[in-house]
């Protein structure tokens, strides 16, 4: 008990103490980097950043509208594959089920006219 105690004290003390070096650390920090993003070399290279980005965001652009066309293509192209092949399996099981369902006992041959079939002769 006494060690549960110890430690809950010396978690408060630690945050207490840790909280107020945290905020002079805080306000140090932002100090210094207020002072770098203010630097003239610094908005010098944010200024040469921001021409680059105007001069390639167009190629860049393109690139993509490209890439993307390209992607819908190839996206289309393989939905109307599965489709396809979708279809194709639904016949598949179509006749399988025509097949499996059909009577047993009738012979059908296709030179005979329908009404003319009738029970297979054992």
């Amino acid at each position: 008990m006494r060690a549960r105690i110890a430690l809950v004290a010396g978690i408060g003390i630690g945050y207490v103490l840790g909280a107020r070096a945290g905020r002079e650390s805080y306000e140090k920090i932002k100090t210094q980097a207020t002072n770098v993003w203010h630097d003239p070399k610094v908005q010098e290279g944010i200024k040469a950043t921001e021409e680059t980005i105007k001069e390639k965001a167009p190629v860049v652009a393109e690139k993509a509208k490209e890439a993307a066309a390209t992607a819908a293509d190839k996206t289309k192209a393989k939905v109307e594959e599965v489709k396809e092949t979708r279809a194709e399996h639904k016949v598949e099981k179509a006749a399988e089920k025509a097949v499996k369902d059909a009577p047993a006992d009738v012979i059908s041959d296709p030179a005979t006219a329908p009404e003319d079939e009738g029970p297979a002769l054992s």
